[in-house]
């Protein structure tokens, strides 16, 4: 059995915060996210009050009032636009995080499928990620994906699916919180 998917949180620093490896085969991003054990956590905070805590993905996910997407088919120039932008450079971070897991470990890479049990695989992908913390951690050197490149907006029209619906009672205020950021770029 493969383990391709798994769902990544990390910090500015590229410390992995939450790590999810129990999806054995492919599956959507969405999929995961919606039964994750962090989602149900985020959801909880936010309905104890907590509205100041965000969590940054791409257009595969649902825009709810604690994760935040990007626009899809914003307008050149528009705030929706900008939003997008300072949204993929802050999402750099995740990038460059894998990147740089996947150079450490390479038994992490997509071309190198782990071809074991799920619950074996998925023990691999958690041991790569704490080992990965370790050497973030004693700011070991051997990082050689870490990409200057300014990132680039994309074009999220391709992500869209029917697991990335958000929950309809948290998409008003999700949009809500997106635009009162997107304002504050301005």
């Amino acid at each position: 059995m493969l383990i391709k998917v798994y769902l990544q949180v990390c910090d500015d620093k590229m410390t992995i915060r939450y790590v999810d490896a129990t999806h054995p085969e492919a599956c959507h991003d969405s999929l995961i996210w919606n039964t994750s054990q962090l989602r149900v956590s985020m959801e909880e905070d936010y309905l104890r009050g907590t509205r100041n805590v965000w969590l940054l993905s791409d257009a595969g996910y649902p825009l709810e009032p604690w994760l935040l997407t990007p626009h899809r088919s914003a307008g050149e120039g528009s705030t929706e636009s900008k939003f997008n932008e300072v949204h993929a450079r802050a999402r750099n971070v995740v990038e460059r995080t894998n990147g740089v897991l996947k150079n450490r470990w390479r038994c992490v890479l997509g071309a190198r499928e782990l071809h074991y049990a799920p619950k074996k695989a998925a023990k691999i992908i958690n041991v790569c990620c704490a080992l990965h913390n370790i050497c973030i951690s004693y700011r070991c050197d051997d990082t050689p994906f870490i990409s200057n490149a300014p990132p680039q907006p994309e074009n999220f029209e391709h992500l869209q699916s029917e697991e990335s619906e958000p929950n309809s009672s948290y998409l008003n205020e999700a949009k809500r919180i997106r635009a009162n950021i997107g304002n504050s770029l301005l």
